[in-house]
């Protein structure tokens, strides 16, 4: 049985430093650099819940990305601090839904917003039901 999400429980915010590799030509974050940044983040969320995501894959739990939305709001530069927002959004038999905010710190400007879907799947690639002690660890908040 799916457990409701909370919304207070299911939000974290990493703070990210924009490196000068990820810049283009223009002095801009280049776009794909943003993709690097929501996984930070959501690898980032599942730590703060007790879960360093390598000790899932090790025993065949995995989540693979499936879908990935992104709208980019205003450019961010070099060495800018970012603040991602993550929050567990959708909760499915089998995938899992994050939502971002990326906000520039300091001023606060929304600079992308986006989601990524995220199928269970075992060592072969195919799909499972969201593990039990998935559930668990989608269902709480930061340890810290």
């Amino acid at each position: 049985m799916l457990k409701p999400i909370d919304a207070a429980l299911a939000r974290s915010v990493v703070r990210l430093r924009v490196r000068f590799y990820e810049t283009d030509l223009m002095g801009i974050v280049h776009h794909g650099s943003y993709v690097g940044y929501l996984e930070v983040a959501r690898v980032e969320w599942l730590r703060r819940r007790g879960v360093a995501y390598v000790s899932w894959a090790q025993r065949g739990l995995h989540m693979a990305v499936v879908d990935l939305t992104l709208r980019y709001r205003a450019p961010a530069r070099f060495d800018d601090e970012i603040d991602v927002e993550v929050a567990l959004g959708e909760w499915r038999a089998a995938t899992i839904r994050f939502d971002y905010r990326l906000l520039r710190v300091g001023d606060g400007v929304l600079l992308a917003e986006g989601a990524t879907r995220l199928a269970c799947v075992d060592d072969k690639g195919a799909l499972k039901r969201v593990h039990d002690e998935m559930a668990d660890v989608l269902a709480r908040g930061e340890a810290v």
